[in-house]
């Protein structure tokens, strides 16, 4: 009996001397970190957001040409103001589609395009073209099978604020061909403004 009891103090003792030793090292872990010197720097608040591309034109949704009836010589000039509305520098050009050119009168249509500042959908007075302003001059043909992307557009435009307008000028002339009676032909056109 005596014995045992023996025993369970030694236990105890050992038990005792441990958790001691526990307290002792966690203390000495605390002291040694809390001694150190500190300092910090920060950097908060940052935030991120993008810009936009985006035009319009002034045509609502009319056409440019609606002729019917041309004879050799004939002739006209339409305008359409076209304004960059995104926050971003960006290149514009202008080029159509493959699947908006039809028919054949095409060939036999003179066909200059420039772009300048003045004038506008409704009417062309004012218009000036920019130095280098021709930016095609050929036929209407020839301008749909070379402008057909943005890639290949054309154009030397680069707004870099919103409001920032163009005025572009098509005028057309048919040529005195006689292979030119009873065709036709359609087209549409594109502006494109991709971020430089």
């Amino acid at each position: 009996m005596t014995m045992q009891v023996k025993k369970n103090r030694s236990g105890v003792k050992a038990a005792a001397v441990v958790a001691t030793g526990l307290v002792a090292s966690a203390l000495v872990i605390w002291f040694s970190s809390y001694a150190a010197f500190t300092a910090t720097t920060t950097n908060s608040g940052n935030s991120f957001s993008s810009g936009s591309v985006a035009i319009s034109d002034d045509d609502s949704n009319g056409v440019l040409f609606s002729v019917s009836g041309l004879k050799p010589g004939d002739t006209g000039s339409k305008c359409i103001e076209v304004t960059y509305n995104g926050s971003v520098a960006s290149s514009v050009k202008l080029y159509t589609t493959a699947a908006s050119y039809t028919g054949t009168l095409g060939t036999y249509l003179d066909f200059t395009v420039k772009q300048g500042t003045g004038g506008t959908y409704a009417d062309c007075t004012g218009f000036v073209a920019d130095s280098g302003g021709t930016i095609h001059n050929g036929t209407l043909a020839a301008f749909a099978s070379s402008y057909t992307n943005f890639a290949n557009g054309i154009g030397t435009w680069t707004p870099s604020t919103a409001g920032t307008k163009k005025t572009f000028q098509f005028t057309y002339t048919l040529q005195d061909n006689n292979s030119a009676q009873n065709k036709s032909a359609g087209i549409g056109f594109t502006w494109e403004a991709q971020s430089s």
